[in-house]
This record gives C-alpha cells, sequence and structure tokens, in this order.
C-alpha cells in the first residue's frame, strides 16, 4: 500500500476509493502540470511516472521516476497550492486519482490521522535536506550512487534484494537530477558498472545487484539514518 495511506482506516479508505477512478494514461501524456491548482493526486498502480521541472531557459530538473505504489501530487493535494512539478507517464501508465478535496476533508475530520499524515511529510521534508546535503559535501559518484538509490528505491532494496527498475534510468535522468554533466555522470557510472552494481539496459540502465550498490554508497559516505528510513518507506509523494 501507498505510505500515505498505510494508516487509514478501512471506513476512511472506502470514502475515499467511492470517489476515486483509475485511468490508464500513453507515453507522453501529461498528468499534471507545475502550478496547476491541485485538483487530484495520483497512486501509481502500474508504469512508472516522470515528475520534473523546466525553468525558462530551458533547462530541465528530474525531482522523480514514481513507480507503483508511490504516490504524486501529496503536497500540493495537502496545502491545496499549485502543484511543485509536471507529471508526465513514462511508458504506458495506469493511475488511481484521488480528489485532493476529499482526502483533505478526511484529515480534517480526524485529528489522529491528520498526526500521521504531519509525521510522515515531516520524514519527507528531512529527506530533501538530506538530498541537499548530498549535493554539498559528497564527491561526484558518491551524488550518482545515491541518486541511483533514490531513484531506484524499494521496501527491499536496503535487504539487497533484486530490485530492477520497470523503466531504466538514463545517464540524462541522473545529470537533470544532480545538475551534473552527462559526460560525468558517464564515468561514475562506468566505475558502479565494473563494481557490479548496476548494468546497462536499452538507453540506459538498472539496479543489478543492491547490496554492491549500497556498498558503493557506504564506502564512499554512509547514509543517514533520514535516508534509510527513507529508503525503507519507498513510496513518495
Amino acid at each position: 500500500m501507498a505510505a500515505p495511506f498505510a494508516f487509514w482506516s478501512d471506513a476512511a479508505l472506502s470514502r475515499l476509493a467511492a470517489l476515486s477512478s483509475m485511468v490508464w494514461h500513453n507515453p507522453g501524456e501529461v498528468i499534471a502540470r507545475s502550478q496547476e491548482p491541485p485538483q487530484y493526486l495520483w497512486i501509481v498502480a502500474e508504469g512508472c511516472l516522470e515528475v520534473a521541472i523546466t525553468v525558462s531557459n530551458g533547462d530541465r530538473f528530474l525531482a522523480d521516476l514514481l513507480t507503483a505504489p508511490q504516490v504524486m501530487g501529496l503536497t500540493p493535494a495537502l496545502d491545496d497550492r499549485a502543484q511543485l512539478f509536471t507529471a508526465t507517464a513514462r511508458g504506458r501508465t495506469r493511475l488511481v486519482r484521488i480528489p485532493a478535496a476529499a482526502f483533505r476533508a478526511e484529515l480534517e475530520a480526524d485529528a489522529a490521522l491528520l498526526v500521521k499524515m504531519l509525521r510522515l511529510v515531516c520524514l519527507r521534508a528531512r529527506m530533501e535536506h538530506d538530498r541537499t546535503y548530498m549535493n554539498v559535501i559528497n564527491d561526484n559518484n558518491a551524488r550518482v550512487a545515491k541518486a541511483i538509490t533514490y531513484l531506484g528505491r524499494r521496501p527491499s532494496l536496503l535487504e539487497g534484494a533484486e530490485t530492477p527498475l520497470p523503466a531504466p534510468i538514463t545517464y540524462d535522468d541522473i545529470a537533470d537530477f544532480l545538475g551534473l554533466s552527462y559526460s560525468a555522470v558517464v564515468r561514475s557510472v562506468q566505475e558502479l558498472i565494473a563494481a557490479g552494481a548496476v548494468k546497462k539496459q536499452y538507453r540506459g540502465f538498472i539496479i543489478a545487484d543492491p547490496a554492491a550498490l549500497l556498498r558503493v554508497v557506504e564506502s564512499l559516505n554512509p547514509l543517514h539514518a533520514t535516508a534509510r528510513d527513507y529508503l525503507a518507506q519507498a513510496p513518495r509523494g
């Protein structure tokens, strides 16, 4: 189950499910645009959502790649402000579409549920701080290795289980995620391939050995406890 709904009661989930719908989206279809009003939040049921923003000079920044059962649009649904990013289907993608107003109404009616949601949001805010520190204090190899663990995260990743992505991460993805040059990313990924942590697939690469990838991460700069908690939780909004 998606993390933001793991602690909901059956009754609250049933009410929300009655107002929600399952929708298929074709590759390249835009699900939400940055700065649009928050009408919905989405749970990825199948496929992959690319979450990014393009600034005025044309530079693109990748925020995340979301796969089942991760969540898109949690923050805008909570604070009723504009969407933070543009979300696009990467491959054919099936989503659960949940009305943001109904989601907020359930939280406003249940103080205990609201507190649990606040704790989840706080964990995610701490992870954003961890990402900032990663970019400031780590070298390129550590940044690339940590970016791959972040984009390819699964609940079983920290246990070293086999967890290939349904859509390969590309060199451009990592460059856009970290703000590094393409050539810098290629050099770091080649070292990870040599270590057996990732392997090439089509135009990108996948996690080949999660345990090996985490060994590389830990040898360069250990994961913060917050990052471990976040990776173990997996879904993100």
